[in-house]
């Protein structure tokens, strides 16, 4: 009787051994998991504050290239007040011409080579 209450004990030994060492085992695997995610996480959050500072950026001297333009209108419509020629409409082709310019320069796909005609 005495052995097989040693015997019964060492096999509960056992089992509860045995599923104390799988539980270790999940729980470590619980924590590489938890890693794993929160450097995921850190990507993401450091990618999107990088997209968020570009895009400001890229918001903010759009602006200021438009804060400039504005101003500089100001300043021909002030030089030019006087002048007859300056109240006459310009022809619409000169105009589509010019804005097409402008996109070129503004895209960034206007030539730098400053010997070739601009039309």
């Amino acid at each position: 009787l005495l052995v097989l209450g040693i015997a019964s004990t060492a096999a509960m030994a056992n089992h509860y051994r045995n599923q104390l060492t799988q539980a270790k085992a999940e729980t470590e695997q619980a924590k590489q998991n938890q890693k794993q995610a929160e450097a995921i996480t850190s990507n993401v959050i450091t990618a999107v504050t990088l997209f968020n500072d570009i895009a400001k950026t890229t918001h903010d001297k759009k602006q200021q290239n438009n804060e400039e333009s504005e101003t500089r209108v100001v300043y021909i419509r002030e030089a030019l007040k006087g002048d007859a020629c300056a109240v006459q409409p310009v022809p619409s082709a000169a105009v589509d011409r010019l804005r097409e310019h402008r996109n070129k320069i503004r895209s960034g796909s206007g030539s730098a080579d400053t010997s070739r005609s601009a039309g």
